[in-house]
């Protein structure tokens, strides 16, 4: 039995087919099929039922999974280990944070990273939505801060990082903000809502707080999405952390939308658990997981 034997049988179970499973492996489909019945072979035991269109997993391969599961996550794990004794400092780390995510936090932990790793090139991306699943899924970040939309979390670890409040905003003199309460919804539509593009390349990605059938513009981020709506363009929501200081100065005010289901974005930090993770990796991971909210101070009166 090898590790690539179990690779191959896990990205089958779990990509649902050989086909898919060589996609995702870059081999090609025999080669992945050679390994899945070697291992079948070695262990005396049919692991697929291929008697579908679909190969599908035997009782006998749901039973093994598991294990081989755990198998190669143990492997993984020495495997970054064994990097961390060698002093193996990779030359690159990559970041995927959701585009909500608070600058300040995060520009600390790497502050804290860089003066321990002074030669490592760190790259950080911004993504929308189901973006930083996809930065994952992809190999375009060993660490992503982002929701867990669209997300198999069975697959990562994940530590909790922030909650960020979303907030239904317009400029003070936009006509739904000075419409009284409750908008209808009618009038919610007539007007755009300003929304995020989805930065994730699954067109089937879901959407969040987006009104169906409404006039709707979309930007590539939060920035933008405020920027417009402070000229008084559309609404839409945005992080309480952005617009702190403008609803403070009553330039945008808050709007009752009853149709927003999400009223605030849990964020973690994830990365996968059938990848080796360097020392640097390593040290981000462990700092994004040791971050805490600061607590407000208390104004003296």
């Amino acid at each position: 039995m090898t590790y690539d034997q179990l690779i191959a049988f896990l990205t089958v179970a779990d990509q649902g087919g050989f086909s898919a499973a060589s996609a995702a492996l870059h081999k090609s489909q025999p080669a992945v099929s050679k390994l899945v019945r070697n291992l079948e072979s070695e262990l005396g035991v049919a692991l697929f039922d291929r008697s579908q269109y679909r190969a599908t997993l035997s009782d006998a391969g749901r039973l093994f999974l598991e294990r081989a599961a755990a198998v190669v996550e143990h492997t993984e794990a020495l495997r970054t280990f064994g990097r961390q004794l060698g002093g193996q400092i990779e030359p690159v780390v990559r970041l995927a944070v959701e585009a909500v995510t608070p600058v300040g936090p995060i520009m600390d932990i790497l502050r804290g990273v860089r003066e321990r790793f002074p030669a490592v090139r760190i790259e950080l991306s911004t993504e929308s939505l189901a973006g930083a699943a996809d930065a994952l899924r992809e190999d375009r970040a060993e660490i992503a801060v982002a929701t867990t939309l669209g997300v198999g979390i069975t697959k990562l670890d994940r530590v909790h990082f922030r909650t960020v409040r979303i907030y239904p905003v317009a400029r003070r003199d936009h006509p739904l903000a000075t419409c009284g309460t409750p908008i209808p919804t009618a009038l919610l539509r007539a007007y755009p809502q300003i929304v995020l593009r989805d930065s994730a390349h699954d067109p089937a990605a879901p959407s969040l707080n987006v009104l169906e059938g409404g006039v709707r513009w979309s930007v590539d981020d939060v920035t933008a999405k405020r920027d417009v709506i402070l000229a008084g363009m559309g609404w839409g929501g945005l992080p309480e952390h952005v617009i702190a200081d403008a609803l403070a100065s009553r330039l945008l005010v808050r709007l009752e939308v009853p149709e927003f289901q999400v009223h605030a974005m849990e964020l973690f930090a994830m990365r996968r658990r059938d990848r080796a993770h360097g020392v640097v990796a390593q040290a981000l991971w462990e700092a994004l997981g040791q971050s805490r909210p600061t607590a407000p101070r208390r104004r003296r009166s």
